[in-house]
């Protein structure tokens, strides 16, 4: 993405990794025949990106819980795809300490002990996890979320609910529309773009949309 954004240049995508959250987002087949046919048919729209500091992320940006997730599941040899994900979801809740954080857009402000924090360009991240269910590729905004720190039984409960997508309005968890956005971190924080692991250090990192920065064979208009 740091090579396509804001070129002529068309990506076009055959779905074959772990999660496939990217062609979700936009409509793409996961069954490869049809997605070989989709580049046939050359469907082209463009889509916004995300950008952490320089680096840009076509799907999600997640800190905390979810970069824990990410970075466990990097390191499985056997266990792959969806229920990899789902396994390293499940020690992750027992394991992951929640971490304290100020998060600022320009019209909203959270300060406090989080679970899990990011921005999303898509709806899935780690599979089947439908963690931002409102998010859009091409609306020209980030879906800004954050989970407050909760209980083992909380976050165990809590996971069947984000797999569908039912906690929207759970307590303690809030979604924000926004074109930029800056987190303050007091210490190193794992997390992940577009599900690479990365460590986030202590200090500021910003946050914001490049749009229609990338164009997408796809089905969708």
């Amino acid at each position: 993405m740091n090579g396509l954004a804001g070129s002529s240049v068309i990506f076009g995508m055959i779905p074959s990794g772990s999660g496939n959250d990217f062609p979700k987002a936009v409509g793409i087949p996961l069954d490869i025949k049809s997605a070989i046919e989709l580049l046939v048919r050359n469907a082209t729209r463009q889509i916004d990106l995300g950008m952490l500091g320089n680096q840009f992320f076509i799907n999600g940006l997640g800190i905390g819980f979810d970069g824990a997730v990410a970075a466990r599941f990097s390191k499985m040899k056997k266990l792959r795809g969806e229920i990899g994900y789902l396994l390293g979801a499940v020690v992750e809740a027992i394991r992951f300490s929640g971490f304290h954080i100020e998060l600022n857009t320009p019209d909203w402000s959270f300060r406090g002990s989080a679970l899990l924090t990011g921005a999303s360009n898509g709806q899935y991240h780690g599979g089947n996890f439908k963690l931002v269910p409102q998010a859009k590729a091409d609306d020209g905004l980030l879906d800004i979320y954050v989970f407050e720190d909760m209980s083992l039984i909380k976050r165990i409960v809590s996971l069947p609910r984000v797999l569908i997508g039912k906690h929207i309005n759970m307590r303690g968890v809030h979604f924000k529309q926004a074109s930029k956005a800056e987190i303050i971190l007091d210490r190193e924080i794992q997390a992940h773009l577009d599900g690479e692991p990365i460590l986030l250090g202590p200090g500021t990192h910003s946050i914001s949309i490049f749009p229609k920065a990338l164009k997408v064979l796809s089905p969708l208009y």
